[in-house]
């Protein structure tokens, strides 16, 4: 330990040196995208006219952020290697249970480390144009682990979820700190822009941010590291925004793009152009052209349409889709797992949407989502399989004062947006097969946004909000199913994709099915701000042998109860538990107990602080019969950020 302190005091020097060197960086907030729900609109209200634009101030100006990150995590316990951990180093597709995050499916591994960040926009201002350019300063040391999964996210050139081979990353199941250690400092142009005086025309190129999308078309990649926080929630969480969320926003939400990127206004309409590569693994690439046009009539109606065009090049890697070349089917402990080859992959997706008024007297607005998508690969399992895939989505909404409540009808076909985009790292989730929630393929991405319902999956969402006041409500309920089964012949066809649910014998096949409970509550008393924030998912599948068995259930709740002691100062303390239970092939009972303290302190102006305190404590079984390796562990997690921004 004494030497990973070193190695955090050196960060700390080094993140001296580089404030003293560069006055330090722009926070890269990345643009807003489109909602993919319907959103309540308020009817106007009479407001008081806008006050007049101040004078434009040109010649040369500099917007700069500096930031270090302190982060020391210690684990103690069997379960700090987990029970499957070593065939997994040596390619078994099963996938150890513990050491891993079941909130965020981030690595839980012992070790210290440091970040120092300095970013630094030059903008030049004239009468018609700014031109910008954004560079950046970043120095890691200590646990890569760690540094990669639980800091901010690392820029693009030093970011192993990106590609960046800067880092010697590598997945090593450290038991004590100082086994993943390494380091690096790099100096990065990260991008610029030119625009006009009016922002009716902007370029953007190197790593950049959508202006617009519709995320059933695209959706960044999303983040695979967790950013510090005071608090936290389950990923499918109803909360309007944690503890400390509007004192300490991000770096970035999503990993960027890094391309060239177009945007025109006039009127009502922007229209948007980008071509970028996508993260990926080394020795792959993946492209992306997107073109989107939006009108947008105010008050709530707004007209789209978007097309992509996707490919992938490089050499042929593996996934667990049974799609491409060489399919292989795995009989394990958690059901049949597979895996297949991929190259040359092609996607490309149109879909238009439209949010009206359908009722304007009653408040009643509504949300319309067409798409098809196109899939084909070089090397597949069965050519000339492939289908078209479409996305389909119909909501209302109404609102009430405090209250809005809305109706969905999805469904997203199993051939929809199904290209395996492969990034960072070969494994970026340390899971085993049965966590929750589930991604759509281990260690990859999808091209759209599938956390409502997922691909091959049809059904309904009811939700009630009460927003606003002394408490404050939110319910949901959603109840999806698997469109076509999944079986070791269907799911060889290009570009189907099952979802969560391993694949059955054709003779055996069952359609799987997801139900989700949704309650977050919010107290805001005189003393402070109480909440409590349930997510219960309930998936099952029927079965004929016991190998198909599905039927988990999986309780997530947090309560957090936080207060502003003064504008500059605010602590939270809270509790969470995750837990899985039932049957996955094999019997699955696993429990997650999480504590957590933090505070942010806005020293001046300028500066500000943020440190969290984290208990993690696993217990349970990881296979049936037990392995002679308990998955039970413990450990404790401290991070501290310091910022400072000009």
């Amino acid at each position: 330990m004494a030497i990973g302190c070193c190695k955090g005091l050196r960060v700390a020097i080094a993140g001296a040196l580089i404030a003293s060197c560069t006055a330090a960086a722009v926070a890269q907030t990345p643009s807003p995208t489109a909602s993919p729900t319907a959103s309540p609109t308020a009817p106007p209200s009479p407001v008081a006219p806008p006050p007049p634009e101040a004078p434009r101030v040109l010649g040369l100006q500099f917007t700069s952020t500096f930031a270090t990150t302190f982060l020391s995590q210690n684990t103690s316990g069997p379960g700090q290697l987990g029970p499957e951990a070593p065939a997994y180093l040596n390619g078994a597709l099963l996938a150890p249970n513990t050491p891993y995050d079941t909130f965020s499916s981030a690595p839980l591994t012992p070790g210290v480390a440091g970040i120092a960040d300095a970013f630094i926009t030059p903008t030049e201002r004239t009468k018609t144009l700014d031109i910008g350019l954004n560079a950046a300063l970043e120095y890691v040391d200590g646990s890569i682990t760690n540094a990669s999964y639980w800091g901010e996210n690392l820029i693009p050139t030093m970011n192993p979820h990106m590609g960046s081979q800067a880092l010697p990353y590598a997945i090593v199941f450290p038991t004590a700190p100082g086994q993943d250690d390494g380091g690096n400092v790099r100096l990065s142009i990260l991008g610029g822009s030119i625009a006009t005086a009016d922002r009716n025309l902007a370029f953007k190129f190197g790593y950049l941010d959508l202006t617009q999308t519709d995320r059933f078309i695209f959706a960044p990649p999303l983040l695979t590291s967790v950013n510090p926080a005071i608090a936290y929630a389950p990923a499918e969480t109803l909360s309007r925004g944690l503890a400390g969320s509007d004192e300490w926003q991000p770096f970035s939400s999503a990993l960027q793009l890094n391309g060239a990127d177009v945007v025109a206004k006039k009127g009502d309409a922007t229209f948007e152009l980008t071509t970028a590569a996508l993260p990926s693994l080394p020795g792959e690439s993946a492209r992306t052209t997107i073109g989107s046009l939006f009108f947008d009539r105010g008050e709530g109606t707004r007209f789209t349409v978007e097309l992509l065009h996707a490919t992938t090049s490089g050499l042929a890697f593996d996934t667990s889709a049974a799609f491409g070349s060489n399919p292989r089917f795995v009989s394990t402990p958690q059901g049949v797992l597979v895996a297949s080859s991929l190259s040359g992959q092609q996607q490309t997706i149109a879909g238009a949407s439209a949010d009206v008024h359908v009722m304007p007297a009653w408040n009643l607005d509504g949300r319309v989502e067409v798409a098809r998508a196109w899939y084909a690969a070089q090397d597949v399992a069965m050519p000339g399989s492939a289908q078209p895939g479409g996305y389909y989505h119909i909501g209302v909404v109404k609102t009430a004062g405090r209250v809005t409540a809305s109706v969905d009808a999805y469904r997203m076909e199993p051939t929809y947006a199904t290209m395996v985009l492969p990034y960072g790292v070969p494994q970026n989730q340390w899971s085993a097969a049965w966590a929750w929630p589930a991604p759509w393929l281990g260690s990859s991405y999808q091209l759209v946004d599938n956390s409502v319902l997922g691909v091959n999956r049809q059904g309904y969402r009811l939700r009630y909000f009460v927003d606003g006041g002394p408490l404050e409500v939110r319910l949901e309920f959603t109840d999806v199913q698997q469109i076509e089964p999944t079986t070791t012949l269907t799911s060889q066809a290009t570009g189907f994709v099952g979802g969560y649910f391993p694949p059955q014998l054709p003779a055996n096949a069952t359609l799987g099915r997801q139900k989700r409970y949704g309650l977050w509550i919010a107290w805001h008393p005189s003393f402070g701000d109480l909440t409590l924030d349930f997510i219960d998912d309930q998936l099952a599948r029927p079965w004929t042998v016991p190998s198909d068995n599905v039927a988990l259930d999986v309780p997530q709740t947090v309560l957090t109860y936080s207060r502003h002691f003064t504008p500059g100062f605010i602590w939270a303390i809270g509790t969470g538990t995750y837990a899985m239970n039932g049957t996955f092939a094999e019997p699955v009972s696993f429990h997650h107990q999480m504590f957590f303290t933090g505070a942010i302190v806005k020293e001046t102006a300028q500066a500000s602080i943020l440190a969290t305190y984290r208990y993690n404590g696993f217990y349970g079984i990881s296979s049936y019969p037990p392995m002679p390796i308990s998955p039970n562990f413990e450990g404790s997690q401290v991070i501290v950020e310091q910022r400072y921004q000009l």
